[in-house]
């Protein structure tokens, strides 16, 4: 430190030095310009005489304070060269949102290839299976078709094989290889869906009802998917009415009118809160206490 203050104070006296060289007895330059001049001057001269009392100071709690802003200086340097620290919630909730997308993906795939005329699809948001009607219902019916019906049996018995590496319950069976980034299901929503036929309210009931008839289905037909739990030990499967609010095609056309009067599935993740949470949905669906 002794080193960098004879530099700094070596370069202030060639400042000086320069500046002594700009005045003269003759007043050769205009008078604001040579008052700016012995302004600098004076300044310069004044931490000058203030370093000088730094490094002559027998007050060792300046030279204490000094110090203490040199390694501070070198604390932030190293915080900078060090790699960005991962943000667990986000790594957690990137990896659960993966996750989910590859279990729909695959559900949809086994659905289309053993149940023939089901067209279903995965919603933009990666987040529920959409059944587009083709017959599901007739219009102003909240049960299902006789077809309807057998698909969504089929579709119960899809589901049941495949919930219990992400649910919690008497039939839980998590595994890391089916299940690596430890995500829970909060709710699995059964949700009904009308054309715009009708006034709203009768279309928000109508829908709520579809929702409804196709839980009971789906659990006549496998009873068991009620014991599929969250972590609150709450079934996961539910139902839902957004009635003719979110329509998959143009409610214009017949065809249209048909596709959305539908069912969709939507898979809802847990999100934790902070971080502390992760560790603990990975407990729960580990088992370990």
């Amino acid at each position: 430190m002794a080193d960098m203050t004879i530099s700094f104070l070596f370069i202030l006296m060639i400042l000086l030095a320069f500046f002594a060289s700009q005045f003269s007895v003759k007043d050769t330059v205009p008078r604001p310009e040579y008052d700016r001049l012995r302004e600098e001057k004076e300044n310069l001269e004044k931490e000058v005489r203030q370093i000088a009392e730094i490094v002559d100071t027998s007050d060792l709690s300046i030279a204490s304070r000094v110090l203490e802003m040199k390694e501070e200086r070198d604390r932030l340097r190293r915080l900078l060269d060090q790699p960005e620290r991962t943000n667990a919630m986000e790594a957690y909730n990137t990896s659960v949102a993966e996750t989910r997308r590859n279990l729909l993906a695959g559900l949809k795939d086994r659905i289309n290839e053993q149940i023939p005329g089901v067209n279903v699809t995965v919603s933009a948001n990666f987040d529920a299976l959409q059944f587009r009607g083709d017959g599901l219902f007739d219009s102003g019916s909240a049960t299902a078709t006789a077809a309807g019906e057998s698909r969504m049996r089929q579709i119960a018995a899809i589901l049941d094989s495949a919930l219990s590496c992400y649910a919690m319950g008497p039939r839980k069976d998590f595994r890391v290889e089916c299940n690596p980034s430890y995500a829970l299901i909060d709710a699995l929503q059964v949700e009904g869906h009308t054309d715009n036929v009708g006034t709203d309210t009768l279309n928000m009931d109508l829908s709520a009802k579809r929702a409804s008839s196709i839980y009971t289905l789906m659990t006549q037909q496998k009873p068991d998917l009620v014991q599929f739990l969250n972590r609150d030990s709450q079934p996961v499967l539910s139902v839902a009415g957004f009635g003719k609010g979110r329509p998959m095609q143009d409610n214009r056309t017949r065809v249209g009118q048909d596709a959305n009067r539908r069912i969709d599935l939507r898979f809802i993740m847990v999100v934790p809160s902070r971080e502390a949470d992760i560790e603990g949905i990975k407990r729960a669906l580990a088992g370990s206490q």
